[in-house]
């Protein structure tokens, strides 16, 4: 950050422009990297929903894959569409497209890892997938948070009332949320 102090401009009202800016470009940033997460998501769905559709099952079906996988990887080699991720996204898409639509959603923004993540650890259990994607895009965990957040086996958590304490006057709003 530069000392450089503008000439009609008080310091300390400089200062909260500049904090502001900052607040705006950061803010746009991560909305912009969540816009591209969900597009590349919607993508990953609707490859599922081809793969889903054709029945690729049998071993006719694994030969489809892999040469479907070859052909989109020499096409788009860095989007990662190796076979595994072809049978991962329509993995996603037979556990998603009759799910509730704030499920859904909520999955949708997450990182491709996180969602594989979550749907090979949960099998079964939508609700879990829900509170761990809801958590993870309202505290912005990464894969280590998430991972360690799973193992504390935090959705069984039964939520207390907040304790008493001065966080809210003591640190800033995004911080005092967290704390």
């Amino acid at each position: 950050m530069s000392n450089i102090q503008s000439p009609t401009a008080p310091h300390g009202e400089y200062q909260e422009i500049l904090q502001r800016s900052v607040a705006v470009i950061e803010s746009s940033r991560v909305r912009a990297v969540m816009a591209v997460q969900s597009q590349a998501n919607v993508m990953r769905w609707e490859l599922g929903r081809i793969l889903y559709e054709k029945k690729l099952e049998s071993r006719h079906g694994s030969s489809v894959i892999k040469r479907l996988s070859a052909e989109l990887s020499e096409r788009y080699p860095n989007m990662g569409l190796s076979e595994r991720n072809l049978r991962d996204m329509k993995r996603y898409y037979m556990r998603t497209y009759q799910a509730d639509i704030k499920w859904r959603q909520a999955v949708a923004i997450l990182p491709w890892w996180s969602i594989n993540y979550l749907l090979s650890t949960f099998a079964d259990d939508n609700d879990a997938i829900y509170y761990y994607a809801t958590e993870s895009v309202k505290k912005s965990w990464n894969r280590e948070l998430l991972i360690n957040a799973i193992k504390l086996q935090m959705h069984k958590t039964v939520t207390l009332p907040p304790a008493s304490n001065n966080f809210m006057e003591t640190l800033p709003a995004d911080l005092a949320e967290l704390a």
